[in-house]
């Protein structure tokens, strides 16, 4: 899990992440699908239980635009928050780089929540401004990207552990969704 990941879950309260799984649905992805394309509107904010994905932009090749991976986003790490922070259509693709699992909340669904629960849209802004804050660090941050940022699959398992515990408290069932 990336820092910027555990900052974001860290400002969010338990009740928080009991929202957020009772009122989303679970997509299970295999490498290579699509999970937001570049310039379409996306409907949900997508939170990664599980996997990696690739984040990639369109750049000027000699002929035709060619894609350009500029990032890649780990378990607890958010997908399509910009677009609903700014309300623009995304910039950038992301793409399952490895079998990989999300949960998909509804911009409306959690809109109302924000709107109805000043201290949720709080937390929730916070843990936004602080994963955002995080990428942008670290795309300035030299050493670090030359490093690389190892995959801890301790971490990961732990996540998903987390959901599916606060589930289960929930009495909640997913819904298993396949995403072309």
């Amino acid at each position: 899990m990336s820092d910027a990941a555990a900052d974001f879950l860290g400002v969010l309260e338990e009740e928080d992440l009991e929202w957020l799984v009772a009122n989303s649905k679970q997509h299970e992805m295999e490498p290579g699908t699509v999970l937001i394309r570049r310039t379409e509107p996306v409907e949900s904010l997508y939170l990664i239980v599980d996997g990696a994905f690739k984040v990639t932009i369109a750049v000027a090749g000699e002929r035709h635009p060619e894609e350009h991976h500029i990032a890649t986003l780990y378990t607890g790490e958010l997908a399509g928050e910009m677009s609903f922070v700014d309300k623009h259509a995304p910039s950038a693709t992301v793409t399952a780089g490895i079998k990989s699992s999300v949960l998909a909340v509804s911009k409306s669904a959690l809109t109302d929540k924000i709107h109805s629960d000043s201290g949720f849209g709080t937390r929730f802004y916070k843990g936004v401004s602080v994963l955002l804050a995080g990428r942008l660090r670290a795309a300035y941050d030299v050493d670090r990207r030359a490093q690389g940022v190892p995959e801890e699959n301790v971490e990961l398992g732990k996540l998903a552990a987390r959901f599916k515990e606060i589930e289960h408290r929930l009495g909640l069932q997913r819904v298993r969704v396949q995403r072309a």
